[in-house]
């Protein structure tokens, strides 16, 4: 790991994105398979939902970045 030997923690970086990116996918995946169903989805259930999942991706990211 010559990065983190460095200090510029490029692999910890990597990880957390990757993890960030992973959450936000599910969550779009999710939120699609709901709409293809066909279950009235409103603008405020789309807003709470995106919102929670953002804050899942980024705490996930966060411990990702600290714990890698």
């Amino acid at each position: 790991m010559y990065a983190e030997k460095r200090g510029l923690g490029g692999v910890k970086m990597e990880n957390a994105i990757i993890a960030f990116v992973s959450i936000m996918l599910l969550g779009v995946v999710i939120f699609v398979k709901i709409w293809w169903d066909g279950a009235g989805i409103s603008m405020r259930f789309t807003r709470w939902f995106f919102a929670l999942f953002f804050v899942a991706a980024f705490v996930g990211g966060l411990y990702t970045f600290w714990m890698a």
